[in-house]
């Protein structure tokens, strides 16, 4: 399978909603298990580039704190937190979704108005989802909380498509 390919693409895809609904478990052994996996096919048949690579660090360093000042603002009490940070399981979710941006999100950041409108309106489901699964509570309402994390990832994917875009300039 060439890189690009069709193939490549939806096993990208796959790989990561296994991976999702392995972490929003709430199992942290789990969750890393299958991520390791994801991240060993990732690097074997993806050869991801510099660019890629910063990506893949650079995201769920952003998302990882994001997310560790929603819960710490009192927000959202995640399962299985008992420190300052989020849980394993959703550190996990960060690493695979950054998995995602170069192959099977790619067509998202094509347009500059398809990322701001994806992540305010399709990605709080995403976390609803998640939190009914992973049994996490919200601790404000739970229309407040996905219009706030709608609105975080309008900008989020705002950025990286602009990031996306800047860097096939010639």
């Amino acid at each position: 399978m060439a890189k690009g390919s069709k193939s490549l693409l939806a096993l990208n895809a796959v790989l990561f909603q296994l991976v999702w609904f392995i972490a929003v478990q709430g199992n942290n052994r789990y969750a890393l298990l299958a991520l390791l996996f994801l991240l060993v096919v990732h690097f074997m048949l993806m050869k991801p580039d510099r660019q890629e690579l910063r990506l893949i660090v650079a995201v769920p360093v952003v998302g990882i704190v994001a997310d560790t000042l929603i819960m710490n603002a009192g927000w959202i009490e995640y399962h299985g937190t008992h420190h300052f940070i989020i849980p394993i399981w959703l550190c996990v979710l960060w690493v695979a979704f950054a998995t995602t941006l170069k192959h099977s999100l790619n067509w998202l950041f094509k347009t500059f108005w398809l990322p701001p409108l994806m992540g305010l309106l399709v990605v709080p489901f995403s976390y609803w989802a998640g939190i009914r699964l992973s049994g996490s509570q919200p601790l404000i309402p739970m229309e407040r909380l996905l219009l706030l994390e709608g609105l975080f990832w309008a900008v989020l994917l705002t950025l990286i498509g602009h990031i996306e875009r800047k860097q096939e300039q010639p």
